[in-house]
């Protein structure tokens, strides 16, 4: 007599995944730009505008500049390790919840390190501003992209060892169910930068949005290129439940609430 193994399929949920991702990518601009808000402030500077996805200030001298420029992304950083430390005590949590804390921590790191590269490689952006006037101005872009990448690939390592005690499932579907997961992360992530850059009162081309783009494509490059990395024996899979992401109405509501004011409210600009 033949005995018949039926294989339940993993629950991967595309239009929750969208949800957190949306919620994970609003926040994570959001805070990068509100800490250059918020130190714009503390240094006794004019904070002039605050948007989705840049923030004028008037500093007082040139240093409260570099202070207000560079404190953004070493945030985004610190906010990383938070979340990872938190991620690591919250293995009892949903796998929804697991899965926006760790998203959300690779988000700021990439943000964090990207930054470093970005402005070494192009001398724009939050570093080109902190290292302006100090010399060999190519000295300091190349230690800056070197320390960025360095950063970069360590920052995302940690997160795929992280994911790898998460993924749980067999290994035929494991890899196929993180890259499904982080592809519709990244395209939900690039069109709610687009979209709120339609809103921006400088236009789809102005320098804001343009460079909000591209850090947002280059920052979060990682979701498109880590899955050969991750399929290597390098990252511990432990057999275990398999990560499900389930239809959970409570996250595309709170998706809803943050994105909304996300796009068409910060995307809109404050002014001060």
């Amino acid at each position: 007599m033949t005995q018949v193994v039926l294989v339940r399929k993993t629950v991967v949920d595309w239009l929750t995944v969208v949800a957190i991702a949306a919620i994970a990518i609003s926040l994570t601009i959001a805070f990068h730009e509100g800490i250059h808000a918020l130190t714009c402030l503390a240094v006794g500077g004019d904070l002039l505008e605050y948007s989705a996805l840049y923030e004028s200030c008037d500093s007082p001298t040139e240093l409260h500049a570099k202070i207000v420029a560079g404190s953004a992304p070493t945030y985004n950083l610190i906010a990383g390790v938070f979340l990872w430390v938190i991620l690591r005590n919250t293995r009892k949590k949903s796998s929804e919840t697991q899965f926006f804390l760790w998203l959300f921590m690779l988000m700021n790191w990439c943000y964090g390190a990207g930054y470093l590269i970005f402005s070494g490689i192009a001398n724009v952006g939050d570093w080109a501003v902190v290292i302006n006037g100090w010399e060999p101005i190519w000295l300091w872009r190349l230690l800056m992209a070197i320390l960025g990448t360095l950063f970069f690939i360590f920052f995302v390592r940690l997160a795929l060892q992280e994911f790898g005690k998460m993924v749980g499932g067999d290994a035929d579907e494991q890899i196929h169910r993180a890259n499904k997961l982080w592809i519709w992360s990244y395209i939900t992530s690039f069109m709610v930068v687009l979209i709120a850059g339609f809103f921006c009162p400088y236009g789809l081309l102005s320098l804001p949005v343009t460079a909000g783009i591209f850090a947002a494509v280059g920052a979060l490059s990682p979701l498109l290129w880590m899955t050969r990395w991750f399929r290597t024996k390098y990252f511990v899979k432990p057999v275990k439940e398999p990560l499900e992401i389930h239809r959970m109405w409570q996250w595309l509501v709170a998706a809803l609430l943050v994105v909304f004011t996300y796009v068409f409210i910060l995307g809109r600009t404050l002014y001060f």
